[in-house]
């Protein structure tokens, strides 16, 4: 009698844990620090009308140590689990408010709208898009004055 419960109980545990791992996996998380962030990225597109909310379950969001020193933040595909914007925690500390929107905003662009990088530039030099890949290529224009034409751009292609 001893043997057949420590096997039902042993059973038991191992379902339950199983679950729980797997439930763990399918769960979006979004960081509280990144939370306004989001929800502004799906109200600016709805402005635009774009349709987002079915999308907000599908990405997470986390600010954490990046060890690329070049890289602030990162966009990473699961197709096990919501894809999962990742900020780095030592930009996340040093950027102002508008850098922050930026970052957020442009692998958002990435992980909700399958944007690519866009690394066309006006005639001035500065980049057309908010999905450019680096300052090397265009000079980042992204204001409080210019944003309204940025986020027009993000959300129409």
């Amino acid at each position: 009698m001893n043997m057949r419960m420590y096997l039902a109980l042993t059973f038991v545990l191992l379902w339950m844990t199983s679950c729980e791992k797997e439930t763990a996996s399918d769960e979006n998380y979004i960081d509280s620090d990144l939370t306004p962030y989001f929800e502004n990225f799906v109200e600016e597109a709805a402005k635009r009308g774009v349709d987002l909310e079915l999308m907000r379950d599908m990405v997470s969001g986390y600010i954490e140590d990046i060890d690329d020193g070049s890289v602030s933040g990162q966009c990473r595909h699961d197709a096990d689990a919501p894809d999962k914007v990742i900020i780095d925690r030592t930009f996340w500390r040093t950027a102002g408010t508008s850098r922050k929107e930026f970052l957020v905003f442009h692998e958002l662009g990435h992980c909700m709208l399958g944007r690519s990088h866009i690394d066309t530039r006006d005639s001035n030099g500065f980049c057309v898009s908010i999905m450019h890949s680096s300052s090397d290529v265009c000079t980042n224009g992204y204001s409080y004055s210019t944003r309204a034409e940025y986020l027009d751009e993000l959300f129409s292609n």
